[in-house]
């Protein structure tokens, strides 16, 4: 096995010229940063600072459709990477179908803040969490995690799509995995730290079943918030590339191997598409629970 070696190195020599160095690391900085100031933003106390915040999200979903948009726009991914199995021929369809829900999600969101910015009121929150309700450091974690969990996937998918011979491929991956290293961390601490704070219980209102599910649901967003970096850092150090946090270069801890194709079907295929639906379980079910049973409490333990 080799040893782990974490060095500075410039991550795409074949940048054109003229760009800023390392913008990709820039870039990924500003979205991490972003990230963090919307969970703040949308957890203030003022209800016009939570009307901003809402206001930011519904701004970066109209990025999202803009910047795949532009991604599909420069015609790269028409002829891209030949397929490795045959779901890789989804992913196109993948990318239009989080477009679609980018941009409704942006619309819904213009709606929340301007609710917000007529109807709100100051919101009293402490920074643990309550019985009934979490607190203002929980929802940050769990924003920030959330927002960024948004980008990582497509910037996967951009890199495994991009042919190798387009210089921003690279740019995608260091993007992507710099990305699911920071979520690891973040979700590592989050478990820290709901280790130490009291966990709000669940609404009364729902019925055992129902409390189960939910339960159930939040455990496997844990397991694969942390499932998903992981087995990616696996697959790509036994395909004998390099992992980056930014600017550090991680060479490969594993010696290479064709194991790298097991660990990409769990990494790139079932893991990725287990997320696709837990994910839209847990939103879809929240949203039930506020309009439909009209259990208002239950989305208000981590929205205000």
């Amino acid at each position: 096995m080799t040893l782990l070696i974490v060095q500075a190195t410039a991550v795409s020599p074949s940048t054109p010229d003229g760009w800023l160095p390392h913008f990709e690391s820039v870039i990924t900085l500003a979205i991490i940063m972003t990230a963090f100031l919307i969970a703040w933003l949308l957890n203030h106390a003022k209800p016009k600072a939570r009307a901003l915040g809402t206001s930011l999200s519904a701004l970066a979903c109209f990025g999202i459709v803009a910047w795949f948009g532009a991604v599909l726009g420069t015609g790269v991914i028409q002829n891209p990477k030949e397929f490795q199995v045959p779901m890789d021929a989804w992913k196109p369809a993948l990318l239009w179908m989080q477009m679609i829900v980018a941009f409704c999600s942006g619309l819904f969101l213009l709606i929340v803040a301007n609710r917000q910015l007529n109807h709100g009121s100051v919101l009293d929150l402490p920074s643990k969490n309550e019985a009934s309700r979490y607190g203002r450091v929980s929802r940050i974690f769990h924003w920030t995690t959330a927002i960024l969990f948004i980008f990582m996937i497509p910037t996967g998918i951009f890199a495994s799509m991009i042919p190798e011979n387009v210089w921003f491929r690279t740019e995608y991956s260091v993007m992507h995995k710099t990305i699911g290293f920071i979520l690891l961390g973040l979700v590592i601490i989050r478990l820290i730290w709901n280790h130490r704070s009291t966990r709000p219980t669940l609404d009364h209102s729902l019925k055992p079943k129902e409390r189960k599910l939910a339960h159930s649901v939040h455990i496997l967003m844990y397991i694969l918030m942390i499932a998903v970096p992981v087995t990616g850092y696996v697959m790509t150090s036994f395909h004998g590339y390099a992992s980056y946090i930014f600017t550090l270069k991680l060479e490969p801890f594993l010696p290479k191997s064709d194991a790298y194709i097991i660990w990409g079907l769990f990494h790139k295929y079932l893991l990725q598409y287990l997320v696709y639906i837990i994910l839209g379980a847990h939103v879809l079910g929240a949203l039930k629970h506020h309009f439909i049973d009209k259990h208002a409490d239950a989305i208000k333990r981590m929205v205000s």
